[in-house]
């Protein structure tokens, strides 16, 4: 692979410590490798945000600081969310990924969902809003219904995963969703992706992002060997 193709991957990575064992050290690992391979974003659970900041300045790092709305359930209720995104304001992030509420999807609860969405991306205003679907409780039926209204209720970017649950991001997934939101948003896969040659098979499909833990460090050797 060039030098301009991996340069070109590494941007589109997200580094995520947003796992309920996520350490102090694992934010600041990902901060220091997301500075040196000009990675987009790291993203760390809020109580990780101001040092993560700091990290940032101790890396010299240019990555956007990025955080979490309603993880990992969504089940929150909306004023909830709204407050969580306010205070996410304050902490300084540049970038909101937010959990859309399974449970209301799973009841047919569609309007509700898409009003969560809105009160947060109303909050944030300005500041990209990325909705996560968590695919593996969603049938092709409601991971459809879902993007749309995500896409419908003002996110810029449709999501798979947490990767809090079993499985995440698949190449049909994310086909799926990409297909439904066509040029309205654009794609982040999350949860299961873990090798080259995945993330090559995703971005044929559209995917111009993707959420990645400690499997970053394999991708890394896979694109430096």
């Amino acid at each position: 692979m060039s030098e301009q193709n991996r340069t070109s991957l590494f941007s589109m990575l997200d580094l995520s410590a947003v796992q309920a064992n996520s350490t102090r050290d694992q934010v600041r690992r990902f901060a220091e490798t997301a500075s040196r391979y000009n990675c987009k974003a790291v993203f760390a659970l809020s109580c990780f945000l101001p040092t993560l900041h700091d990290f940032r300045r101790e890396f010299d790092g240019s990555f956007l600081i990025g955080g979490t709305v309603g993880f990992p359930s969504g089940g929150m209720t909306m004023e909830m969310k709204v407050r969580e995104a306010e205070c996410l304001l304050k902490l300084g992030v540049d970038e909101v990924d937010m959990m859309i509420n399974v449970g209301y999807l799973l009841s047919g609860m569609y309007e509700e969902a898409g009003e969560d969405i809105r009160a947060v991306k109303k909050t944030v205003g300005n500041i990209p809003l990325k909705v996560i679907l968590e695919c593996h409780y969603l049938d092709d039926a409601l991971i459809r219904r879902a993007s749309e209204t995500a896409v419908q209720a003002g996110a810029q970017w449709v999501k798979t995963g947490t990767g809090w649950t079993p499985t995440g991001a698949t190449l049909e997934n994310v086909a799926l969703i990409k297909e439904t939101v066509g040029d309205r948003a654009k794609v982040k896969a999350a949860g299961g992706v873990r090798d080259l040659e995945t993330l090559q098979k995703m971005i044929a499909l559209g995917v111009e992002r993707f959420g990645l833990g400690n499997a970053v460090y394999s991708i890394i050797k896979e694109l430096e060997a």
